[in-house]
């Protein structure tokens, strides 16, 4: 069973849907317009059929046109009703800061207008002088909504995956740590939270927690673990939330980092990598 990749581009102000398969990028808008009644993957989410989509697109390769050059990435979700992010949930994470991962999740929130586009920017505003870190991330999208969801049934809840950068700055985030304060704004700079390039179907994933995740910065790999080193894995993480909170279909978890997060600087490329997932690429200016 073949399933195709799913992303959102823009040709001028004109928005469009793509798909990404064995490695070719394919206009996708018309047929999922003429199928699903939709220009954007939203819908898919929220109704529970991006696994069929990513299914049907990839079985109709023979009637799709080759991507032209000269579109942009979009962000695959545009205003997720929910970003929720984990706070250490690797222990050799936890332990490069000096610390012992929480033994229950502790999570914060991410902004959508924080978010940004796969080959965009990632603007370090001009009057922050201290260290700012990526931080490489699975990202999961919920397709249903639920309240105190077993842990047993909890990935029947996810629609599908993607990639998130959790790009932080340090010295602000240390600051709100010494007092007490919440992480929102260390977190939640505009366009501190890469996230793309696709939206992968969870059915194309068998095993959340068997896949290679990894960041290089200007090619140098910096983090590189797997997703079986998390240490509250993506079913329990659902069922935890979900016990404080309704969690609805397109919020986002992004699910903590492995070891090597590392300072960026003006000019660098970085890029997120999952296994079976997708890279997410961008560079980093200072304006």
């Amino acid at each position: 069973m073949t399933f195709a990749r799913l992303f959102a581009y823009e040709r001028g102000r004109t928005p469009g849907l793509g798909a990404e398969v064995n490695g070719r990028l394919l206009d996708a808008t018309g047929f999922l317009a003429e199928r699903y009644h939709t220009q954007s993957l939203m819908p898919l989410v929220e109704t529970g059929r991006l696994n069929d989509a990513a299914q049907a697109v990839a079985a109709s390769v023979a009637r799709l046109k080759e991507l032209a050059p000269g579109f942009a990435w979009a962000l695959p979700l545009k205003r997720p009703h929910k970003i929720i992010a984990l706070v250490q949930n690797y222990q050799d994470h936890a332990a490069e800061f000096g610390a012992t991962a929480p033994p229950e999740p502790v999570w914060f929130s991410k902004l959508s207008t924080s978010l940004a586009a796969h080959e965009s920017e990632i603007v370090l505003p001009s009057w922050l002088e201290s260290r700012v870190d990526h931080e490489v991330e699975l990202a999961v999208i919920l397709g249903r909504s639920g309240k105190e969801i077993a842990p047993e049934k909890a990935l029947e809840y996810v629609a599908g995956y993607s990639i998130m950068n959790d790009v932080s700055a340090r010295h602000l985030q240390k600051s709100d740590r010494e007092n007490k304060h919440p992480w929102l704004r260390c977190k939640n700079f505009d366009t501190f939270t890469p996230f793309g390039p696709c939206l992968v179907a969870a059915a194309a994933i068998p095993d959340p927690q068997a896949l290679a995740i990894s960041c290089r910065v200007n090619g140098e790999v910096r983090q590189n673990g797997s997703t079986k080193q998390m240490i509250h894995p993506v079913a329990k993480l659902i069922a935890v939330f979900s016990r404080y909170m309704t969690l609805e279909a397109g919020d986002v978890i992004s699910t903590g980092t492995p070891a090597g997060v590392g300072k960026l600087a003006e000019g660098d490329t970085v890029e997120c990598e999952v296994e079976s997932v997708g890279l997410l690429r961008n560079r980093v200016v200072k304006r």
